[in-house]
């Protein structure tokens, strides 16, 4: 899941809603998702888990859209799916690919100086390939101390009046997209792009940028201190090599439907399968992938099929920007996107730090405001929780991971999560044990998000609460508004 987390942030809930409006979830559907629950074991889920770890073993070590761990992930989704007597459609779309061929070099010319080259130095995804040495150019840095906290270096054409044509921007991070920087830049004949972190709160040292299209130039990004040194050494000459290759490549949703006794509306739960290209992406996501799969295994057992139809989705490049489930979206008739009645979502369910969180679905913590019926989601988990006799906490349901694709469209969102990045409060710590002042998943797009990077007991209990979501929407109506 690409972190742009806005804030931390069923079934039913949005289920449990009537046309005289929202009721909280019966006591009856805790015990009638039971059997359900019961099935989707520990066992199974982790069988699904250590499969996708072995896919990313003999994938290069890692299962990222347009490579073969990916397509070996969706193939053995697929492979399990049909075994469960499921009709499985594998929706194929493009994107473009960016990868860097060698490591960026930023250097300053000239031999024995302090800044001959500047370590932890990363390209920024699309960024233009090519070596450029040229002066170094700071724009509006505003690093005086006058400046407000929030930078807005190169957001305007204006602030690069008088910029020496074929020279290379220092620019500084804040207020507007890198895209918007490195576009103005090269408008005003910069020859290449160099972002500095923005110096504030957490944003000082090494980051990875992403421009929303590719760039004609070279662009890198540094960490805060490197740029205010460049900064500071006056007018010099740099060398800036970025070694990088755009391509089209083809990957795919996997998806399949659970056909409901009334024909019409559709619950649609999803998880993204695609990883990082740095590790095997288990935790993110093959432990959503787990829970979605399994609960798909096991629903195709009961004898009473579901009220609703169950789509059960498989995204592809998530972690790209949510690019499977856009497309998804986007290409689907509208006749159809009106079917889907709700969307469950399930991403990074077995944090071995984590915190069992539900989305946000009333606004009541900060955050992008819900689609009118995903209050009824978030009560519905909060239902199961406390008939489970487990605490939960809520959390923002932003909008980095596929459930916004949905929210977009106004469909009702809902969904678990168990955290990556956010540091654990010494309040999580005592209630849910773990480390307080550590990460949630300390491995998250990391090398290390390996199998031992899930906690299976927590990953059982969200699969679980998962699965009664699920159920609870297919088998209950639920209504437009």
């Amino acid at each position: 899941m690409p972190l742009d987390r806005i804030g931390l942030a069923g079934t039913v809930l949005a289920l449990a809603l009537i046309a005289n409006g929202p009721v909280r979830a019966a006591p009856s559907d805790f015990t009638a998702s039971a059997l359900l629950r019961d099935s989707v074991a520990q066992q199974g889920l982790m069988r699904h888990v250590e499969a996708l770890q072995a896919i990313a073993d003999r994938s290069g070590g890692n299962r990222a859209a347009g490579t073969e761990g990916y397509d070996r992930s969706a193939d053995y989704v697929a492979r399990t799916l049909r075994a469960a007597g499921y009709a499985v459609t594998e929706q194929e779309f493009t994107f473009p690919h960016f990868a860097e061929t060698a490591p960026p070099v930023l250097a300053r010319v000239g031999e024995g100086d302090a800044l001959s080259h500047v370590a932890r130095t990363r390209t920024m995804r699309n960024s233009g390939s090519g070596t450029v040495e040229a002066p170094l150019v700071p724009v509006a840095l505003g690093l005086d101390g006058s400046s407000p906290s929030t930078s807005a270096s190169g957001c305007a054409p204006s602030d690069f009046a008088g910029f020496e044509t074929g020279s290379i921007a220092l620019l500084r991070r804040g207020t507007c997209s890198f895209t918007t920087k490195v576009e103005n830049a090269a408008a005003a004949g910069a020859a290449g792009v160099v972002v500095m972190n923005a110096g504030t709160g957490d944003a000082t040292g090494p980051f990875g940028g992403q421009l929303a299209k590719p760039a004609a130039i070279p662009a890198v990004a540094i960490p805060f201190d490197a740029g205010a040194a460049l900064a500071d050494a006056g007018p010099i000459r740099v060398r800036l090599s970025v070694s990088a290759e755009a391509r089209t490549i083809a990957t795919r949703n996997v998806i399949a439907d659970l056909p409901g006794t009334d024909g019409g509306r559709v619950v649609l739960a999803g998880a993204h399968l695609d990883g990082v290209p740095e590790g095997p992406g288990i935790n993110d996501n093959a432990s959503g992938t787990a829970a979605v799969l399994e609960a798909a295994v096991r629903l195709a057992q009961l004898d009473a099929p579901p009220r609703r139809t169950v789509r059960f989705a498989f995204w592809g490049a998530e972690e790209l920007g949510l690019l499977g489930s856009r497309h998804y979206v986007d290409t689907l008739p509208a006749e159809e996107l009106a079917r889907i009645e709700a969307v469950l979502n399930f991403d990074m369910l077995g944090s071995v730090n984590g915190v069992p969180l539900v989305y946000d679905g009333d606004g009541s913590s900060e955050g992008p405001a819900a689609p009118d019926g995903s209050a009824g989601i978030e009560r519905m988990f909060r239902d199961y929780f406390a008939a489970a006799g487990e605490e939960v906490k809520e959390i923002s349901y932003g909008g980095s991971s596929d459930h916004a694709s949905f929210a977009a469209r106004g469909i009702p969102v809902g969904g678990l999560y168990t955290g990556s990045m956010e540091v654990k409060s010494a309040e999580s710590a005592e209630r849910w044990g773990g480390t307080a002042g550590q990460p949630l998943d300390p491995c998250y797009h990391e090398a290390c998000d390996d199998t031992g990077n899930v906690d299976a007991a927590l990953l059982d209990r969200m699969a679980d609460a998962a699965a009664h979501g699920v159920l609870t929407l297919a088998r209950r109506a639920m209504p437009a508004g």
